[in-house]
């Protein structure tokens, strides 16, 4: 099995710290010095704007007001911390605030991540405002069929997480379309069932269901909704990782980030294979790179830096979960 050398893994630490803000730092800390969660949680605190929504948190663009996107990020570190915090916690009632804010019942999903302010500053074409206007779907089967997880369900993973301070007719209309989704177009055996997702369809919406499926309560469907997710879960990696070296492809690992993860012991295999594969392509400068440009504008540079840097904090914590660091 390869493993980050240690030499290499103080370098991975030392871009990190001298490239990242404060709260790559504090990821650091938090996975490998003293996993204080309430010592991490005041940092993450300090990217939350009044409205409960957070900024500065994702580098593929300069803006740092609240939005989606950023509080995507924020739902992402919380969820991969070992102690969760409660309910009670002050950030968490203000993040779902924010979060039921932004939700569109007359869709059964949330909007576009970005906001209209995102286009004023620095930012990558394709994470740019779009501006889609918000169109009712009057019929549930539609809006259940339209479903958009991508960068969305991870918003509706949270409302499950911390379901009990959610309005519960509010929590069970936020749940009921990933879950149908999933049961009626993404399972084999359905009537429904929509091979056309597996052959033309994006790995992001498998790699979001895999934040929202382990945040159900009722454990029956969480089981169902991960036996589908097993079906066919290939169908959204990269299995010939070479093609990483000069392409953006998503390989096992990028899409299974943990031992615990609901579909790893299907692709256990494929995982381990790529994760080796993955600690080959750091740079000798410690970080992993993106493999593509933002561009050469001097603020781009910048963000891709930033990026990079979080990039190498995520694959460093990905790596200790799954004991491939010598530490």
């Amino acid at each position: 099995m390869i493993k980050l050398t240690h030499e290499n893994f103080i370098k991975a630490r030392d871009y990190i710290f001298a490239n990242s803000d404060d709260i790559n730092r504090a990821w650091f800390r938090y996975n490998f010095e003293d996993g204080d969660t309430d010592a991490f949680m005041d940092v993450l605190a300090k990217y939350q704007h009044d409205d409960g929504g957070f900024g500065g948190l994702y580098y593929e663009f300069d803006y740092q007001g609240p939005c989606l996107k950023s509080t995507e990020v924020a739902i992402g570190y919380i969820l991969n911390l070992k102690e969760k915090p409660s309910a009670d916690c002050l950030v968490i009632q203000k993040m779902m605030g924010y979060i039921l804010e932004q939700y569109h019942p007359e869709i059964g999903n949330w909007g576009d991540p970005a906001v209209p302010e995102v286009n004023d500053g620095v930012y990558n074409h394709w994470v740019r405002y779009r501006g889609a206007e918000i169109t009712p779907i009057e019929n549930e089967n539609e809006r259940i069929e339209k479903y958009d997880a991508n960068e969305k369900v991870c918003f509706a993973a949270f409302v499950a997480l911390y379901s009990e301070i959610v309005p519960e007719k509010l929590y069970r209309d936020i749940i009921k379309y990933p879950i149908e989704y999933i049961m009626r177009y993404w399972d084999e055996n359905s009537p429904d069932y929509n091979k056309n997702i597996f052959v033309e369809g994006s790995p992001y919406d498998f790699e979001y269901f895999q934040w929202f499926v382990p945040c159900l309560k009722d454990k029956v469907i969480a089981d169902k909704l991960t036996a589908i997710l097993c079906q066919n879960p290939t169908a959204f990696m990269e299995l010939d990782c070479t093609k990483s070296d000069a392409d953006y492809v998503h390989l096992p690992c990028d899409s299974v980030n943990s031992p615990d993860n609901i579909v790893y012991p299907v692709v256990k295999d494929a995982v381990d294979n790529s994760l080796g594969y993955r600690i080959k392509q750091q740079s000798a400068d410690g970080r992993w790179p993106l493999g593509w440009s933002f561009g050469k504008d001097e603020r781009l540079v910048k963000l891709q830096t930033q990026y990079e840097a979080f990039r190498t904090m995520e694959m460093l914590a990905k790596l200790k979960r799954f004991g491939r660091i010598e530490l």
